[in-house]
This record gives C-alpha cells, structure tokens and sequence, in this order.
C-alpha cells in the first residue's frame, strides 16, 4: 500500500497541472488561454512564474519539514496576485486549489488505502502555508500603499512649490 507522499510524488505532473490550470482560470479566459499555452519565460513571464513556484511549493510541501525558501516561491507568485486587483481572499485562494487538486486526482486512492489522515495531516501544511501566503500578500499591499502615498505627498509638495506656497528654509 502507497502512502500519500508516494502516491503525491507519483502524481506529481498530474497533480501540478491540475493545480496550475486552477490558478490560472482565476483570470479572464484571454490570459488564462495565454498563460497556459505560451511556455516561452521572456514572452510570458507571469505563466512561467506561475508554473516554476507551484512546482517548487509541492516539492517542499512534500519535505518533512519545509525550508525557508519556500517563502521566495510563495513571495513570487503572491506578489504578482497582490498587483492585480484581486480581494484578499482571492489573491492568496491559489494555495487551496492544490487541495482540490488532489482530491480530483487521488480521490480513489485516498478512499481505498485509508489515507484520510496523512491527507489531513497534509492540509494541516497548505493551512499553514496559506497564512504565510496572507502574510507576505499584506506585506505587498502595504509597500504599495506607501509608495502611493510617497507618491503623492511628493507631487503635492512640488506643485505647492510651484504655486510659491512652500518656501525652502535656509540654514
């Protein structure tokens, strides 16, 4: 009988594809169908950055214990979501679509070989790893917010400048 890390590693292109096609149905189908279909890094660097950090995720996830570059793979996919207008909620839901994923895939096998707690036990992980997903995805909001607002205190400031309203203090 295979335990859920043999038959996860054994599924592994299945599993990755699977999980890849969820995350990328979350856009309108126009890029979906492109960041699917193009597999060039330099004409499509956002499904190729999508692609390579989902397939290093599973790799750690399958570790006894992940290491910490598990953050930098979290951090380049979640920092593409935290640009692009999606809700909090959406943004960081990638994670979970690795659990649907293996539910799809290995339903059968989970149910016939009873491993309902090593998938458990598996879940616990992706639980974990979607409050780090938040972590770094507030993270991105709140660097976006600053440079906004330095943005902005700076085009303030210069056009009070120009209107004479601001004099600069001699020291």
């Amino acid at each position: 009988m295979m335990s859920l890390e043999q038959l996860l590693r054994q599924k592994r292109t299945q599993l990755i594809n699977s999980w890849f096609n969820k995350l990328i149905n979350t856009y309108p189908d126009e890029s979906a169908k492109f960041f699917g279909q193009q597999k060039n890094q330099f004409a499509n660097p956002v499904g190729h950055t999508f692609r390579t950090n989902l397939e290093k995720i599973f790799d750690e996830l399958l570790e006894e214990e992940c290491s910490d570059r598990i953050k930098e793979y979290v951090d380049a996919i979640t920092r593409i979501r935290a640009v692009q207008g999606f809700l909090p909620s959406e943004a960081v839901a990638y994670v979970y679509f690795l659990k649907d994923s293996i539910q799809e895939v290995l339903k059968k096998e989970i149910k016939e070989g009873g491993l309902y707690q090593e998938l458990v036990q598996f879940q616990n992980k992706l639980d974990q790893l979607t409050a780090l997903t938040f972590d770094i995805y507030m993270q991105c909001r709140e660097q976006l917010w600053e440079q906004r607002a330095n943005f902005l205190n700076s085009r303030t400031h210069k056009l009070l400048e120009r209107a004479n309203l601001i004099k600069e203090v001699e020291g």
